[in-house]
């Protein structure tokens, strides 16, 4: 994986204006890029992800389905949006507001960091 381009792919994405921060981790909760420019806690908000993730992708399999995507609504119009990249990466991207234009920019990005790793 060439962490340098995937640090500032993420750095680029994390430029737009409605993006909150970036963040591709292992599936086990580990940081291996971040956005540094709005300053996350990855510290805590990596295992966070991971352990959400693995939950909503456990009460999934409960009925037979695999979890691709996850989206956290957040009160103030937000969200959260856990991808699985690969079988052992997560990424999570929060931005203030979400519609069917960031719904693309975000899969577009998934499969970037995808080709990346």
């Amino acid at each position: 994986m060439d962490k340098e381009t995937v640090d500032g792919l993420l750095e680029e994405y994390a430029k737009k204006p409605y993006v909150r921060g970036t963040v591709l981790l292992s599936s086990i909760g580990v940081p291996i890029a971040i956005n540094k420019s709005r300053g996350a806690k990855v510290d805590s908000y990596a295992p966070l992800v991971s352990i959400t993730y693995e939950g909503a992708q456990e009460l999934a399999s409960t009925a037979g389905k695999h979890l691709g995507q996850l989206s956290v609504e957040l009160r103030d119009g937000g969200r959260i949006v856990i991808r699985q990249v690969r079988e052992s990466f997560l990424l999570a991207v929060q931005v203030q507001r979400y519609d069917d234009r960031i719904e693309k920019e975000i899969n577009f990005l998934s499969n970037r960091v995808s080709k990346l790793i």
